[in-house]
């Protein structure tokens, strides 16, 4: 090769090389400090808590307010799937006292019989280890915090004049547990376990849902039929934003079909156990549950048992089923219940928000979803 042409070759060699750093490393450098912008930016700002754009209607608030549906969920194991945190609260403890001016919740323990006061910092974590299974998605965890927290404030508002603001049962793990009982469950990961909580916990603080600038009756269950069911179908009482929605994705949750058999007989004593006087089986046992109606949500509104008119609630009481979502067959002397779902089906369904939470929605949407018409808003 000519030394002319070697000048030549190594030029072009020199203008590629160059060429090449500045369509590589230029953008990465140019990307980098884009980021490091954004990051500062978002230092210096907060999102504002976002808004239902459907007006309110009415102001709802009944008397007696109802309850959580605790007894008919499945017990949540509570045991995530988390790396460990070594170091975390080594040799410290919580405090159990409530600082002056600090949002505190006064509960009535039925296991112990004594009522004291926790600070909700303390209170939410642990009703959410209560509650909801801490392998769900973050944002499932994220909606069911913020429904404890509103649902609580609702309880608190409407039991001012009371001793208590609402009832626990510690021994039980009913809404709400002190960190000795979940370190005795968990362990030597109560650390992990109760710094996901508190993650939790903080990334949604202080925010609840309102109607009308009020905390709302963010009543919440286990599993949905398929629909979530109205409050005035199931309690008598409508709230505008207690309204039937859909949660097809419960059928994928264990625990979602049950079914309960009983003998004529067993049904017979169940139900004169609670209606004694006002139900009547002289009559052929295939009439004995007659004109069974059920709402467009599935649930059973009313039936007659003996002749008894009955709600599906009631009818859920009595015979045992985890839900009033049923269908009743008979067949040579035994009452079949199918049942779907487990719980009075008001509110948010806890599976339909984890299946929500799978497919990619915001804690945000899943609480629009199942609290329409209802304001997020930071207190």
């Amino acid at each position: 090769m000519s030394p002319k042409l070697r000048r030549k070759t190594r030029g072009l060699l020199i203008l590629f090389l160059l060429l090449y750093a500045a369509f590589t490393l230029i953008p990465g450098a140019v990307y980098g400090a884009y980021q490091l912008q954004q990051q500062k930016g978002n230092t210096l700002k907060t999102s504002p808590s976002p808004q239902s754009s459907l007006p309110p209607t009415a102001s709802v608030s009944p008397s007696p307010s109802p309850q959580p549906d605790l007894s008919a969920a499945p017990s949540p194991s509570s045991q995530p799937a988390s790396s460990s945190v070594p170091g975390f609260l080594d040799g410290q403890t919580l405090p159990s006292s409530t600082p002056a001016g600090e949002d505190v919740f006064t509960l009535y323990d039925t296991a112990t019989g004594n009522t004291f006061q926790v600070s909700a910092s303390e209170f939410l974590p642990a009703a959410l280890a209560c509650e909801m299974d801490l392998s769900a998605p973050d944002e499932a965890l994220k909606a069911q915090a913020v429904a404890l927290y509103t649902f609580y404030s609702y309880q608190r508002a409407q039991n001012q004049e009371e001793a208590a603001d609402f009832a626990c049962d510690t021994e039980n793990w009913l809404v709400y547990v002190p960190q000795s009982a979940m370190e005795e469950r968990w362990g030597e990961n109560f650390s992990t376990y109760y710094q996901k909580l508190q993650s939790i916990v903080e990334s949604i603080e202080g925010q609840l849902l309102t109607w009308e600038g009020e905390p709302i009756c963010a009543a919440f269950f286990a599993i949905s039929g398929g629909n979530t069911e109205s409050a005035l179908n199931v309690w008598g009482t409508d709230f505008p934003y207690l309204q039937a929605a859909a949660s097809p994705g419960d059928c994928f949750s264990n625990g979602y079909l049950s079914t309960v058999s009983l003998t004529a007989e067993e049904l017979r004593q169940a139900a004169l156990g609670l209606w004694e006087g006002e139900v009547d089986f002289s009559g052929p046992e295939e009439e004995w549950i007659t004109e069974v109606e059920a709402s467009s949500s599935g649930y059973v509104n009313t039936a007659k048992v003996g002749g008894r008119n009955c709600t599906g609630e009631e009818l859920r009481e009595a015979f045992g089923l985890r839900s009033a979502c049923f269908q009743v067959a008979y067949s040579d002397g035994v009452f079949q219940f199918t049942v779907r779902g487990w719980g009075h089906g008001v509110g948010m369904s806890q599976a339909g928000a984890m299946f929500l939470a799978e497919q990619g929605a915001g804690y945000q949407e899943i609480l629009a979803h199942f609290y329409p018409g209802s304001t997020l808003e930071q207190k």
